[in-house]
């Protein structure tokens, strides 16, 4: 059970103090909950955003709002306000309480009038090829699918990957583009839809046996998360997993391990722009001259504030030398190799010849740890851009889910179809802040050999638990390895999913307010997660503790796929070659096989369960539908 508070005393006037207090007195007469949260909604009003101490006020509520939506409970002791953190899920009828927790804000999407707009083209009824069709024409017909099933049992679904390429690719059923089909059944989904910053890859998962190819399920890789530290310590980013990998290591491995990580440091000097930092060439054995004159350049510019600058929505076209000279990056560069030149004047020093010898004395001394993570750190940014996705979003269109279509969905994330739409996609992608440091454009190694994810809930996923396909299940001759879904621990309960962007929005206009200027913007190059780094700036000018209120205390269970066989110590520097476990060549017929798997293991069993037919007749694809739940549409 998790009963942590957080003492309300935020910076507001004596006047909007007592305001709040009172507001919240009467709060307490509220049953908790939902109905608190829309007690207080009605008790904020437009402020006048000229005036600071309003902007405040009208924040403050919208937080506490998005709180007690979330279970956040409310006490008021010898006149001291708090609020309490939720209970932890433990049980499904507190799932279900967690899950109605996250439509306020979905709904809050669905009611605005773009979203409309859009629900409405995709229901409405238009004519193509001779057809009458709609996005209702993209979900299976639930009396078509039992008799396809009757006749020809697992083989009645005939699925395939249809992997969006651009925003214009139209679907050729429909005439839908795929997107705004991807993006509808997203929609339908309890949690509210957000986009992300970085690389994505769009996917719907299609049954070819229907007419109009219904879809199945719908998948999206984005970048990775650049921190999570049960992740890390498995791929073997962090110190801890290097010390305990010592325990074990032989003499090659140590040599592998000590090249990789000084090699780290030495790329990244040379992938970073010097020549108006240093007026001379780098001579790495050298590097400790050069550390008086970037802190003497730093401390000069100390309390100037340098924006960072615009980049054009055409990289190929940037002038990456104007923007790295510029004063943002210029900092930046000079900060970065200043922790550089340190940890590779330490590594200069070491025996590398006695690699064993130079790893203990990395863990074991605090110059030497300090060198040790700058070098992790090095290797990890050098590849958690480029090697290695998230899944953001997996899961099937009813009535498949009934079906488990939502575990096919999980398994075809590692199909080699994946792999290569992913290195087509981004072989000649220009990375926007490796070329704003080095100063000329700068393109990563696009070999895709890791996949991260996470549950909804703490207690586990039915989707993702034990999912794993058998090397030899899809090519005999391979050796009998698995390649699946591998629980790595748990998330620390840290997140913004349940601040609306109503919220959000409000903190942005106090943080301009207060510095005269947007502090958080999605400038490539400021940061990662925008998005947390404004809500961050948004509590402290309130006066609130940001680690409590972020801290929403559901952890999540991470996961990880490797798609190599030596994913890990190609992640690490260690291993030039990812070796992948699927074959690469016959990326179509290897997903044909995982699907062959995935209808032999899971589907052939599940249609012969007389409670899920059961549901499939019961399915009602109009109570589905987005636009039956506004009025007016």
């Amino acid at each position: 059970m998790i009963n942590r508070k957080t003492i309300l005393q935020p910076s507001l006037s004596e006047e909007n103090l007592k305001k709040l207090n009172e507001i919240l007195e009467q709060a307490l007469d509220i049953p908790e909950g939902e109905e608190r949260a829309y007690w207080i909604t009605n008790k904020i009003s437009e402020q006048d955003n000229e005036i600071l101490d309003s902007i405040k006020f009208r924040s403050l509520l919208l937080l506490l709002r998005d709180l007690f939506l979330q279970g956040w409970d409310l006490k008021i002791e010898d006149k001291t306000v708090s609020i309490h953190h939720p209970e932890t899920p433990e049980n499904m009828e507190k799932k279900q309480w967690f899950r109605e927790a996250l439509f306020y804000e979905r709904n809050k999407q669905l009611e605005s009038d773009s979203f409309k707009k859009f629900i409405f083209r995709m229901e409405r009824h238009k004519k193509y090829k001779g057809k009458v069709v709609s996005i209702k024409s993209l979900t299976a017909p639930v009396n078509r699918l039992l008799s396809t099933i009757q006749e020809q049992k697992a083989n009645a679904i005939r699925p395939y990957l249809q992997i969006v390429q651009s925003s214009t690719d139209r679907d050729e059923h429909t005439g839908y583009r795929l997107l705004d089909i991807w993006r509808y059944f997203r929609l339908t989904w309890t949690l509210p839809h957000k986009p992300t910053p970085g690389r994505n890859i769009f996917v719907l998962v299609r049954d070819s046996a229907q007419e109009y190819h219904p879809v199945i399920g719908i998948a999206a890789l984005g970048s990775s998360i650049v921190q999570i530290t049960c992740r890390d310590n498995e791929i073997g980013w962090t110190i801890e997993s290097l010390r305990e990998r010592l325990q074990n290591m032989d003499e090659l491995t140590a040599q592998q391990v000590v090249n990789g990580l000084s090699h780290s440091i030495e790329r990244s000097i040379l992938e970073i722009q010097s020549r108006d930092l240093i007026n001379e060439d780098i001579n790495l054995l050298n590097v400790n001259e050069y550390i008086n004159d970037l802190n003497e350049f730093l401390e000069s510019e100390s309390n100037t504030v340098a924006e960072a600058p615009k980049i054009t929505s055409n990289i190929n076209n940037a002038d990456w030398d104007d923007v790295c000279r510029s004063l943002f990056y210029k900092k930046k560069r000079a900060k970065t190799l200043l922790k550089l030149f340190k940890a590779q004047n330490f590594f200069n020093h070491l025996n590398l010849n006695e690699p064993q010898e130079s790893l203990q004395q990395l863990v074991q001394t605090s110059r030497g740890r300090s060198a040790l993570s700058v070098a992790l750190q090095s290797n990890k940014k050098e590849k958690v851009g480029a090697n290695m996705m998230d899944i953001i979003v997996c899961g099937a269109v009813p009535p498949y889910n009934f079906l488990l279509g939502g575990k096919l969905t999980a398994l075809l994330m590692m199909s080699p179809q994946i792999i290569r739409a992913y290195e087509e996609k981004y072989r000649n992608h220009v990375s926007v802040i490796a070329s704003a440091m080095k100063g000329e454009p700068v393109i990563k190694p696009a070999q895709l050999v890791f996949l991260g994810t996470t549950s909804l809930y703490e207690s586990g996923s039915s989707q993702y638990n034990r999912l794993y396909i058998p090397s030899h299940a899809i090519n005999s001759s391979e050796p009998p390895n698995k390649i699946g879904y591998q629980s790595l621990g748990l998330t620390k309960g840290f997140g913004t999913v349940y601040i609306s962007d109503e919220t959000v929005e409000s903190f942005s206009e106090l943080t301009t307010k207060i510095h005269g200027r947007r502090i958080v913007s999605n400038t490539f190059g400021e940061g990662t997660s925008p998005r947390m780094r404004l809500i961050r700036a948004g509590l402290d000018a309130l006066g609130l503790p940001s680690e409590h209120l972020l801290n929403h205390s559901f952890k999540r269970i991470v996961y990880g796929i490797k798609l190599a066989e030596n994913a890990y110590e190609y992640l690490r520097g260690e291993e030039d070659r990812p070796d992948y476990y699927l074959c690469q060549n016959t990326p179509v017929q290897t997903t044909e096989e995982i699907c062959g798997f995935w209808r032999e293991r899971w589907l052939s069993m599940r249609i012969e369960n007389h409670m899920v037919i059961q549901q499939l007749r019961d399915f009602n694809i109009d109570n589905f539908l987005l636009g039956n739940k506004f009025n007016g549409i």
